[in-house]
């Protein structure tokens, strides 16, 4: 029996969608600008007396405090009716329990009085998942033979609720005073959100694996699992699997020798299944309300169609050998791998007219095929030990087929345009995270290179020049182009492990190369942006005086020396225009969604340091302690790369192939941190 659990508390700042966010909105404000009024009675306020919304106002006037309630437990029991046999039933318990709470100040005069924020607001949110498992069990030696086999079922349900109420604002006095701490200290309360979802899945499994003197290795499992998120007809799916391995040097003809003292060699291949991105409630209709209105009452319409989709497959086989060389001092893993996926789950751009943008379908067939090696060593043996290990992996990804008979699907943009727009296709014989956008050429550097229609369009020297794949003088989405994809075309890791004495010293890294990101906090398909270069401005109240004057955000060092000032001046950053100097583009013809905005995301990465120490065990003999450690860590210590954003690994959703995947809209990235500790043992 297990029963572990945990607390935290968080405070949160408003860092995770692309409303108003703390440091966006801190580097597009003017430097000049202070937060508080000149008697430091108040914050400024955005619009009248600064820019952009007050960051520190955001911090200091919202109190946002998240606790998470974590307990799960697990009950298990061994029966062993005879030797070899056992069965194993067991139940395992996981809740979760949170309760968010958000206060807005009175002192927040940006939101107070705004329609849609209230002065207090509550959320609790319950999950419960528990798992049911019974596993028999039997193993058998005989001579040189190891037998085992193993059946069992599981059965997984989860139910998720969500309660939230409001209170009213502080216009016209509906809520007192920030004093109060109670939803209904105002007039009235109103609903949050308020939802409930759920799943169920059942599996059935086996396993026989079969050892021949430690020579012949042979696994072969079956799985059968269901989901309640699919229909009846397609709710289960089969995933066999089987692998080999040859130990090749426990063979008779194999002479054993100080360069090569363990050699294997496997095989294998293996089906798995994935429901990910598919509904709790994906296989049914959904009726809400909405429609027209009956007798002034609200009447239903159907809010979802039933899906008819089934498990997404991968078929994936592996080749690959295991050796031990030099008394075991080098360890060399060495694989192969080649993955077909099938029934791809993906949200399918249809036609609006349908009544939505996209829909859950199984969509076509990707193949992900790769190389993958390791090597650990045993640098130094000594006093003074040192082990260093390294792997890298080669991962080569396409789509190979789509259904419906088409070619490609350009996947729609999703959410705000401030995150970039359409900038994803899928291809046949194309990477799934493939980048489709414009590619830039340079900058026109005068008048009579530019084409009469896109001079016709306000176009001029000191522009963007977009490479016309259409050849037709203009520039429009016809000369959109892959110009590459989100995911690298390498990644692995470096681990040191150091000891001397009681002294410890392990630093691990990580490296990445290849892939691509957008730089979305620039301004790409927008007017905001560190890139702006005139299109981003607002109205300031001067000081002691009735009128307003015209000040524009705030742009990086980079754009503010390097921007087109004539001919020659630039080649890479475009002059300064206003909004409506350039015609027929919904923002402005320099923000297209371009390789401008397209930066390369290789780093290296020393992620994690950790010194420790641990006391002689002479010392802790007299207090009764078997072991005591002390250390000192940092997480995030430094990352080296040539992107200009925070975070190279940045990406605002985490899906290959999704609207937003590969984009930095310049969120706060992952924290420095440091931290001390103790490890007890008696």
């Amino acid at each position: 029996m297990n029963i572990p659990g945990a607390i935290s508390k968080q405070d949160v700042l408003e860092e995770e969608s692309t409303s108003l966010k703390v440091l966006r909105t801190a580097r597009e404000e003017q430097p000049w600008y202070s937060p508080y009024l000149e008697d430091g009675s108040s914050y400024k306020v955005n619009g009248t007396m600064i820019l952009r919304h007050n960051p520190l106002m955001l911090i200091n006037e919202e109190d946002w405090l998240q606790q998470k309630n974590q307990l799960s437990g697990v009950f298990s029991l061994d029966i062993t009716p005879f030797k070899g046999f056992k069965y194993t039933p067991s139940v395992s318990v996981y809740g979760i329990f949170d309760n968010e709470s958000k206060k807005l100040s009175d002192r927040h005069d940006a939101r107070k009085n705004n329609d849609g924020w209230s002065a207090l607001s509550q959320q609790k949110d319950v999950s419960v998942r528990y798992v049911i498992d019974n596993i028999f069990s039997y193993t058998y030696d005989w001579n040189k033979l190891m037998a085992s086999a193993m059946v069992g079922h599981s059965f997984e349900h989860y139910e998720y609720e969500q309660f939230g109420a409001r209170s009213e604002n502080y216009a016209n006095g509906a809520f007192p005073s920030s004093s109060f701490n109670i939803i209904n200290a105002g007039a009235n309360i109103y609903a949050g959100s308020i939802s409930y979802t759920g799943y169920a899945l059942e599996s059935y499994f086996g396993r026989l694996a079969l050892n021949w003197d430690n020579r012949y290795i042979f696994n072969t499992t079956m799985r059968r699992d269901g989901s309640s998120r699919f229909f009846k007809k397609t709710r289960y799916g089969n995933f066999p699997s089987a692998s080999f391995a040859w130990r090749i040097s426990n063979e008779d003809f194999y002479t054993l020798n100080e360069y090569i003292n363990d050699w294997k060699f496997r095989v294998s291949w293996g089906m798995t299944g994935s429901m990910a991105g598919v509904g709790n409630f994906a296989a049914l209709s959904l009726v809400g309300s909405g429609g027209n209105s009956y007798n002034g009452a609200a009447g239903f319409q159907i809010s979802q169609d039933a899906q008819n989709l089934k498990w997404e497959k991968s078929s994936q086989y592996n080749i690959g050998t295991d050796v031990e060389l030099f008394n075991s001092r080098v360890v060399l893993n060495i694989d192969a791998f080649y993955q077909k996926t099938s029934d791809l789950l993906y949200n399918k751009p249809v036609y609006a007219t349908t009544g939505n943008t996209v829909i859950q379908s199984n969509i076509g067939t990707i193949e992900n095929k790769g190389l993958e090696f390791g090597i650990n060593g045993k640098i130094l043996t000594g006093d003074f030990k040192w082990d260093l290990g390294g792997n890298i992996s080669y991962v080569k990804n396409k789509l190979l087929s789509l259904i419906d008979g088409v070619d490609q699907y350009i996947v729609p943009s999703s959410g705000s345009n401030l995150l970039g727009g359409t900038m994803h296709i899928l291809k046949n014989g194309e990477p799934v995270s493939s980048y489709y956008m414009l590619k830039m050429n340079g900058i026109y550097q005068y008048d009579e290179d530019v084409p009469a229609k896109l001079y016709a369009k306000g176009v001029r020297a000191g522009d963007v020049i977009y490479d016309d794949i259409s050849g037709d003088g203009d520039i429009s989405d016809a000369d959109r182009q892959i110009v590459g994809k989100a995911t690298p075309d390498f990644v692995g890791g470096i681990t040191s492990n150091m000891n001397y004495k009681g002294f410890d010293l392990s630093i691990f890294s990580q490296y990445s190369i290849g892939g691509k990101i957008v730089s979305a906090w620039k301004g790409v398909n927008g007017v905001e942006g560190t890139d702006h270069l005139g299109l981003a401005y607002a109205s300031v109240k001067v000081p002691d005086k009735s009128e307003s004057v015209e000040q524009f955000f705030n742009i990086s060092k980079e754009v503010a020396t390097h921007y087109w000032q004539g001919p020659g001046s630039s080649n890479t950053v475009p002059r300064p225009v206003r909004l409506g100097v350039h015609t027929g583009y919904n923002y402005d013809y320099n923000v297209l969604t371009s390789t401008r905005y397209l930066e390369d995301a290789s780093y290296f990465k020393i992620k994690t340091v950790t010194l420790g120490y641990t006391l002689p065990q002479t010392w802790l003999e007299r207090i009764k302690i078997a072991s005591l450690r002390v250390y000192v860590s940092a997480d995030n210590l430094f990352t080296f790369t040539k992107y200009s954003g925070y975070d190279p690994e940045s990406s605002y959703t985490g899906t290959p192939g999704a609207a937003n995947y590969g984009v930095d809209f310049g969120l706060q990235p992952s924290l420095r941190t440091f931290a001390a500790g103790v490890s007890l043992k008696f």
